[in-house]
């Protein structure tokens, strides 16, 4: 019988199988024209007991700024993934800012994608290091809880 009390095992590391470098290429050109984000990483995930594969997983950490119209950041973000894969191709993209307690392993994966803000990501790895907690505004709650 399964364990249910146990938050299941995630594994964050490098893609064994990355996108294509022309798809990563525009991926990475079009997040950098996505003014929220502060920096982004493409690293493969494994969610224990819910996946038979690792997949890709976008994590971006959005500006301070942007944390008051997260739907926003976050439809920007969709949009330039959804411009650059073709239909058949999908990309889960994480928050990180409301999921803090993943930065030390998402920076582990060395899977840096994009860095707009290298001061902001400098403040989150301090952040963590710290407290365990990567931003004021993240422990909060998860992304689409009010502020």
């Amino acid at each position: 019988m399964p364990d249910l009390e146990r938050e299941p095992e995630i594994r964050i590391e490098r893609p064994e199988n990355p996108l294509e470098p022309e798809l990563l290429g525009r991926l990475r050109q079009e997040l950098e024209r996505c003014p929220d984000v502060a920096f982004a990483h493409l690293p493969q995930v494994m969610v224990e007991g819910q996946q038979d594969r690792p997949g890709l997983v976008l994590f971006v950490w959005l500006t301070p700024a942007s944390l008051s119209s997260l739907r926003a950041a976050l439809r920007l973000v969709t949009e330039a993934v959804a411009r650059v894969l073709p239909s058949d191709r999908f990309l889960d993209v994480v928050v990180l800012n409301s999921a803090p307690e993943l930065l030390d392993q998402v920076e582990a994966a060395k899977c840096l994608l994009v860095e707009r803000d290298p001061d902001e990501r400098r403040r989150a790895l301090e952040a963590a290091a710290e407290n365990g907690d990567s931003h004021p505004e993240a422990s909060r709650g998860p992304w689409w809880w009010p502020f």
